[in-house]
């Protein structure tokens, strides 16, 4: 359980710095490149700021310990991001683009996967404990 729990981490940690670094950079508009290929792609300059304060969202609420289900929502959210990111690159006739999205949606699913074994495995050791008092006749 302690080797998913470091492995689950430094996955994760390592898909939230590419989304942190992407988030700043959308919000910022940081560079006259990044703007032009946001119009490129077909989206208004505005969608950027949008999508980088959801992914700060995102971010803030897999770093927040408990609240699974938000998570999920997180996870959610970027495989969105990820799929958008892969179908508009593919859109423009830019398929070496798009190649980025498939590796960051392979992160993202990779620390989903973790998330959950993490999970199951708490949940595992909280029904052993239970089971016993459930014998005895106490439910809740």
């Amino acid at each position: 359980m302690k080797k998913i729990k470091i492995t689950y981490w430094i996955i994760t940690a390592c898909t939230l710095a590419g989304f942190a670094l992407s988030a700043f950079n959308e919000i910022a508009h940081s560079s006259k490149n990044f703007v032009e290929t946001t119009q490129l792609l077909g989206y208004p300059v505005y969608f950027l700021t949008l999508l980088g304060v959801a992914k700060i969202i995102g971010i803030l609420v897999l770093l927040v310990p408990k609240y699974y289900r938000l998570k999920e929502w997180a996870y959610a959210g970027f495989t969105i991001d990820c799929i958008s990111a892969f179908w508009s690159e593919m859109a423009v006739g830019n398929p070496m683009g798009s190649i980025k999205s498939v590796v960051v949606f392979m992160f993202v699913m990779l620390s989903y996967y973790l998330l959950l074994k993490m999970e199951r495995g708490s949940m595992n050791k909280s029904h052993e404990n239970t089971s016993d008092s459930r014998k005895m006749g106490t439910f809740y």
